[in-house]
């Protein structure tokens, strides 16, 4: 059964499933769409909405603790992390024979560990993917998770404050982070578990044993302006990659979100999305590019 979280979600936040428009030969083909560490189901819903216009049916579950603002992350470990995304892949396995998996950030060590348990899983794109913490004052969180509950990144500056900060938009887009009465608020909104930060170490460590022994085609997205996960290390993750089908496109001026409305880049992230899944599935015909759109037109020096 899917995790029932016992704290308010907002209803974009909440895990989604949705079937592909019917479309003459793609009727079996699925995106399983992994959100990352205090993130939620929305950061996919727009990819996911373009991809079910072309026929794929995309199913993106809520991983426990998250969906709420970060702190609700408190108590909860990367086994049901693990667990729900297993199970995730199962029931989708029922409905559809070949399954995709999209992956940003923590997301995608949760692919990683996915292709190596279900070897039937027909290939992963991967955005931003979570190799190492990008912190390495993080990494005192498996002793500190023992002597304190939270961390304040607003307070004792922490990889990149817009993170944080955009978490709480992602809950709320009514805050104004500017509001000088909101600081305190603020400064509460974007704690973040300690034992959640050691969960996530546990997941980049785990990956960074899965990633040699993934076979599949792999697609990877990075961006270069990217507080959170570096290019360096995203070229390392490719490096160790088993599979000789794979590909990365790095986008220098792009962040951490690529697959979202907000970067400009987005309809190439989707269009190359869709083109993977195209390329490695069995289909019975090919997909026009997304939307013939003219943002495809994009700068060079963004890409």
């Amino acid at each position: 059964m899917p995790f029932q979280p016992d704290y308010e979600v907002p209803e974009g936040r909440q895990a989604y499933a949705f079937p592909g428009k019917p479309r003459e030969g793609w009727e079996n083909i699925a995106v399983l769409a992994l959100h990352g560490f205090m993130g939620s189901p929305a950061s996919s819903r727009p990819l996911a909405e373009f991809l079910c216009e072309h026929g794929i049916t995309v199913d993106c579950p809520l991983l426990p603790g998250h969906g709420h603002l970060p702190y609700m992350i408190h108590s909860h470990n990367h086994q049901q992390w693990l667990a729900e995304v297993e199970e995730a892949y199962n029931r989708l396995r029922q409905q559809c024979d070949q399954i995709f998996i999209v992956g940003h950030s923590m997301g995608a060590v949760l692919g990683a560990h996915l292709a190596n348990k279900f070897p039937d899983a027909c290939g992963l794109v991967l955005l931003a993917p979570l190799y190492e913490i990008p912190d390495r004052r993080l990494k005192v969180a498996a002793i500190g998770r023992y002597f304190t509950d939270f961390v304040y990144p607003l307070k004792y500056k922490m990889i990149d404050r817009e993170i944080f900060l955009g978490r709480v938009l992602d809950y709320d887009p009514t805050v104004d982070i500017d509001d000088p009465a909101l600081q305190d608020w603020l400064m509460e909104a974007s704690r973040v578990p300690v034992d959640g930060l050691d969960e996530m170490s546990k997941m980049a460590a785990i990956g960074r044993r899965l990633w040699p022994r993934v076979h599949q085609p792999v697609l990877i997205f990075q961006g270069g302006q990217d507080p959170a996960v570096s290019p360096g290390n995203t070229e390392k993750l490719f490096q160790s990659l088993a599979t000789a089908d794979k590909e990365m496109k790095f986008f220098p001026q792009v962040g951490h979100e690529l697959m979202r409305p907000v970067e400009p880049i987005h309809i190439k992230v989707w269009n190359k999305t869709l083109e993977f899944i195209e390329d490695h599935a069995e289909i019975g015909e090919k997909v026009p590019t997304a939307l013939n759109a003219p943002s495809l037109l994009v700068q060079k020096d963004e890409e």
